[in-house]
Formats: structure tokens, C-alpha cells, sequence
């Protein structure tokens, strides 16, 4: 009697946990999306390309939506890069010469999201999100002895973290962004 119990048991657990996925937490009218071509208001024109290989990366990586082309879109997906600012982090007083030098710079980028629902002919979401990473100028990002992202891994231990200082940064941010954005994306409902 208790194995049969406790089989039963095991039973509805796991069935209820098979059905588990993020559909569930966005309009159920909703089965695919069309990715407008991103808009890029910087100076930095390879942001677009880098943003869309990012992005598209990470949402078939997700594999929660289907992407198609306008004519049998469910739903509609516009990204325009706002900004990019690259400030000063860290500074250190040079004894030599009594002034400032920068060890650190700061890459920050910010990004509008609005989301259209085609078949209901709505808005779902506007959202501007941004992220950030770190660089020291001359030094190969996989060796500057930096936690670039914040993610508790150094240079070689932390597989996102190669290239030159400030690509790598931005390439950095830029892959925070699109997770960020899958994020939203799933969690609106």
C-alpha cells in the first residue's frame, strides 16, 4: 500500500513538473515573433550586427518563442541602442607626476525594448535596459586580472572574457543585455 502511494506520488510530481516551460508566462496567443531591423543611435555602428548575433544567440539558445518573418508574426520586437558611454571606473594618483591616471573604464550600454502584440494590435512592454562591463586600456581582457562582468570569474577561468579591452567589454555588456532581454521578455507574464 505505501509503494503504490508513494508512486502515485512520484507520479503527479513529475507530471506536473513535465509541463513546466517558459510559454506559460507569456501570452498564450502569442506562439511567434518578428525582430525588426535594431535601430543603433551611436557612433559605434558595429553595436547593431554584434547586438543581433547576441540576441539571436541567446533566444534560440532559450528556444521559447518562434522566430518567423512580419507576415506570420504573432508578435513584433523592436530594439534601438540609445547609448553607449565609456567613463572612467578606477583612478590612482601617478607619485611621479601628481596626477590622476585610469586603471579601469566603465563600457555602459543602454537599450529601448518595446514589444508588440500584432494579433491584438498592442503594446505589451516599452522598457529601456542597460548593462556594463569593465576594461583596462592596453591590457588583453582575457589577461587583466579584472572580474570584467561581475560574474566571480578571473581572465582565464571565465570563458566571455577575451579579446581586445574595449570589444570585449562591449561584447560583454551586450551578451548581459540580450539575456536581460529574453528576461523581460518571458517574465511579462
Amino acid at each position: 500500500m505505501f509503494n503504490r502511494i508513494l508512486l502515485l506520488s512520484l507520479f503527479f510530481l513529475f507530471q506536473s513538473c513535465s509541463f513546466y516551460s517558459f510559454k506559460g508566462s507569456t501570452p498564450s496567443h502569442i506562439n511567434s515573433l518578428v525582430i525588426s531591423p535594431i535601430i543603433n543611435k551611436t557612433s559605434e555602428f558595429y553595436l547593431t550586427d554584434l547586438l543581433n548575433d547576441k540576441f539571436l544567440n541567446s533566444i534560440l539558445l532559450e528556444n521559447f518563442i518562434e522566430i518567423v518573418d512580419y507576415e506570420n508574426a504573432d508578435s513584433k520586437l523592436d530594439l534601438k541602442i540609445i547609448s553607449l558611454n565609456d567613463n572612467p571606473s578606477v583612478y590612482k594618483i601617478d607619485n611621479n607626476e601628481s596626477y590622476e591616471v585610469v586603471n579601469e573604464w566603465k563600457i555602459s550600454i543602454n537599450i529601448e525594448i518595446i514589444w508588440y502584440d500584432l494579433i491584438n494590435n498592442e503594446e505589451l512592454f516599452k522598457k529601456n535596459v542597460s548593462e556594463w562591463a569593465t576594461y583596462s586600456l592596453g591590457i588583453d581582457i582575457g589577461a587583466d586580472g579584472l572580474d570584467n562582468d561581475l560574474d566571480g570569474l578571473i581572465d582565464d577561468q571565465d570563458e566571455d572574457e577575451y579579446g581586445t579591452p574595449r570589444e570585449g567589454a562591449t561584447r560583454i555588456a551586450l551578451e548581459k543585455i540580450s539575456k536581460r532581454i529574453i528576461n523581460e521578455l518571458t517574465s511579462t507574464w
